[in-house]
């Protein structure tokens, strides 16, 4: 049971989250899991109402960075579809996947990732739109391997997908923020689809937050395209530390 304290805090924590993902193209699940954790009877009602509360942010955000013509099409469709198939293929089998190795894994992933993006930054040069992107096959593998990872764990993995969009397809930074936000809603959309037919949902919870978290993604969307690429990586790589420490910290809270 939460009281009406509780939820005003959720909801002021929903909608900071909601600001900070929509600036740098996450939608912090693993930040907001331990948060309401504890309002929660269990893991599984706690995954369900969070996703779906990333999946409404990530709605808005995206949207607000389509205006601002921050979504690469051909890239959303395949990290959208790809990514949705291994989610759905990774969580047949989560049962029989060592979840705090992976998660050390992908800790240690995205703090390499921030690593690259900040210490790059520094180095920043104006990037060439001709510059050639690898293969469709790659953003295929990528789409896929990220989303079956995720589907193992339970997360989005905005924060692994979005670092590969920059550094591996070479995108513009402001573009992979809107594009992963943009597949973030179709693959949180299925994965709320999932946990609304086991009724993992806490409805009080998702109508506090969810409604903060759409406006704080909408609001900060509008704020990434007044960064330099070379900040914007910066400040993205200063959020996925952030990231890599909540994640650490869930190892804990799997292993309680």
């Amino acid at each position: 049971m939460t009281d009406t304290l509780s939820l005003i805090l959720l909801g002021v924590l929903g909608l900071v989250i909601g600001f900070v993902g929509g600036l740098v193209g996450l939608v912090l699940g693993v930040v907001r899991f331990p948060l309401i954790f504890g309002t929660e009877i269990s893991a599984s009602v706690t995954a369900g109402t969070n996703i779906g509360i990333s999946t409404l942010g990530a709605l808005t955000a995206a949207i607000r960075h389509l205006k601002q013509n921050n979504v690469h099409f051909q890239i959303f469709a395949i990290m959208a579809s790809t990514g949705a198939v291994g989610a759905f293929l990774g969580s047949l089998v989560t049962k029989l996947a060592p979840v705090n190795l992976l998660l050390s894994i992908i800790g240690i992933i995205v703090s390499y990732e921030a690593y690259i993006l900040i210490s790059g930054s520094r180095k920043e040069k104006k990037q060439n739109e001709n510059q050639k992107r690898p293969s469709i096959v790659i953003e295929c593998l990528i789409g896929f391997g990220i989303g079956f990872l995720g589907g193992l764990v339970g997360l989005v993995l905005g924060s692994i997908r979005m670092p590969a969009m920059i550094s591996v397809l070479k995108m513009e930074p402001k573009v992979a923020v809107g594009t992963n936000l943009a597949a973030a809603t179709i693959m949180g959309a299925f994965g709320l689809l999932g946990h609304l037919i086991h009724s993992e949902v806490d409805y009080l919870t998702l109508a506090v937050m969810g409604p903060t978290a759409m406006i704080g993604g909408y609001v900060g969307a509008k704020f990434t395209n007044k960064f330099s690429a070379g900040k914007l990586k910066t400040i993205i790589g200063i959020v996925l530390v952030v990231v890599a420490l909540f994640m650490f910290s869930r190892i804990v809270l799997v292993s309680i």
